[in-house]
């Protein structure tokens, strides 16, 4: 069984939880303003939130990426005074209840400004930060084990190996709050599908293998013959796969609106026999997924797809 999913916008509602504001616009207020804001934002999140669960629910859509800035500032001083997950517990509890409810999984993926493997104290410190409010907004849904974030490995710093054990190093000082929910995923540029397939064999951490990405950096490496190792990473809990097609030959890196079905099928046949969850990565978001849906349906694969 191979279940869908897609990154954070619907592109069937004009509502989604991504509402936020400027840095600039906050400090033109007073701290009373500024806590206004930030609450009337969250809130909005809130609402729409539960309507894109439901749009989801209604599509058989059970795989859904949250938007890094749900909680608008999370981790600036600019809200550090605000107690978030207090004030908005009813929030937190009603959205949890009906993701748990329809049996989804939510997860999330920190942006690329937070790298574990920074040589950067101030860095790693603000990573470490963005990892706590990302797994604090899981833990505050009530979400099980397979509500992962997700991040990669980080930059080279001109000496690959080192940057490796630096990222394992730091990983391994991380809470147990963080370490339960942090996974990592091959990226298109410097680590490859091994290289972080050994990191989490080392760290006992999950894999999520990005296929678009082993196909932009590899070594020629059989996908097939890796899959058990990487999904063995993930012991008990459901691995999760990210997937896109290229844009172009030309723009091989960036992704397209929609998957190539036939890339797909492809990939899908070697799934066989597993339950797996794969996150769409691309341009037309839900949109592209009940296409591609649609295709598989009409290619006459007997694939399974949730």
């Amino acid at each position: 069984m191979i279940r869908l999913g897609y990154a954070c916008i619907s592109m069937a509602t004009k509502n989604n939880p991504n509402k936020k504001t400027t840095l600039g616009q906050l400090q033109k207020l007073d701290r009373a303003g500024q806590r206004k804001k930030l609450r009337s934002i969250l809130q909005s999140n809130f609402f729409n939130l539960m309507e894109v669960l439901e749009y989801n629910r209604q599509h058989d859509i059970f795989l859904y990426r949250l938007p890094s800035e749900f909680v608008p500032f999370a981790t600036h001083p600019i809200a550090q005074d605000w107690d978030w997950e207090r004030e908005f517990r009813w929030d937190f509890d009603k959205a949890g209840d009906y993701i748990r409810t329809h049996k989804m999984r939510i997860t999330s993926h920190p942006g690329h400004y937070s790298i574990l493997n920074t040589p950067h104290p101030e860095v790693l410190e603000a990573t470490i930060k963005d990892f706590d409010y990302h797994a604090r907004v899981l833990d505050q849904l009530g979400l099980d084990a397979d509500s992962v974030m997700v991040t990669h490995v980080g930059g080279v710093y001109g000496d690959k190996r080192a940057s490796l054990e630096r990222f394992a190093e730091n990983y391994r000082k991380l809470p147990a709050a963080i370490k339960n929910r942090l996974v990592v995923e091959n990226d298109d540029t410097s680590f490859t599908m091994r290289d972080v397939l050994e990191l989490c064999e080392s760290i006992q951490a999950p894999m999520v293998l990005d296929i678009h990405h082993h196909n932009c950096i590899n070594d020629g490496e059989a996908i097939e013959e890796y899959l058990p190792r990487i999904f063995r990473t993930w012991g008990d809990r459901t691995p999760k796969i990210h997937f896109s097609s290229p844009k172009s030959d030309r723009d091989f890196r960036s992704h397209a609106d929609d998957i190539d079905v036939e890339d797909f099928l492809r990939f899908a046949r070697l799934l066989t026999g597993n339950r797996i969850d794969i996150m769409l990565e691309c341009k037309n978001k839900d949109f592209a997924l009940l296409k591609l849906r649609s295709e598989v349906l009409e290619s006459g694969e007997t694939i399974s797809l949730g």
